[in-house]
């Protein structure tokens, strides 16, 4: 049985990718916030030696630890890992992908100060969504202690506006917790003729 925990996002998040993709081969993703490499490592381990992951991050202690993780747990290279802001993606990929996970707010150990917007997150988004393969998602673990939910707010805002006949957009809130846990957005690329 399967002892992750719903109310952590984290493992959440793992568990509907590992739902939607597991036993795939030739599978694209993009970790837009590698942060410590958790997300990296598990979507390198899940894409297989087939498989290609690309992480982005502007922090270049993110870029460091997350190298230094994969290098140590990774028996085989099918990512690359980037220096730079997730709202550049499009320039650093050529194919379609099957999923890309951001986990939003600062690096767990740094500088707090040095944390994700609102207006570069959504725009990230926006650049990312065309790359996505029918039938594709975006997870995207916002919190609000960061900034005290402006940047929840804008990315509200903007996948509110998607167009429901391409598009499923789902907000998932623990609500009984009164210590701002974190919120979950999915986007689903619609399937044509579905």
């Amino acid at each position: 049985m399967d002892e992750r925990k719903y109310g952590k996002l984290v493992d959440f998040v793992h568990m509907l990718i590992n739902q939607s993709y597991s036993g795939q081969s030739d599978l694209h993703f993009i970790d837009a916030t590698c942060g410590n490499g958790f997300d990296t490592l598990f979507l390198c381990k899940l894409a297989g030696t087939k498989g290609l992951v690309k992480a982005f991050d502007i922090q270049p202690q993110a870029v460091e630890r997350t190298t230094l993780l994969l290098n140590s747990n990774m028996e085989f290279i099918n990512y690359e890992i980037i220096l730079d802001s997730h709202e550049f993606i499009p320039k650093y990929i050529s194919n379609n992908i099957d999923a890309a996970v951001f986990n939003l707010g600062y690096l767990p150990f740094s500088d707090k100060t040095v944390t994700t917007k609102g207006d570069i997150t959504v725009n990230a988004i926006k650049n990312i969504i065309p790359l996505l393969k029918e039938n594709g998602k975006i997870f995207i673990t916002t919190y609000i202690t960061h900034d005290t939910g402006n940047e929840i707010h804008d990315i509200f805002k903007f996948l509110s506006s998607l167009d429901k006949t391409n598009y499923n957009v789902l907000h998932i809130n623990i609500i009984n917790k009164e210590n701002t846990p974190p919120e979950l957005f999915i986007i689903e690329k619609i399937k044509k003729n579905a």
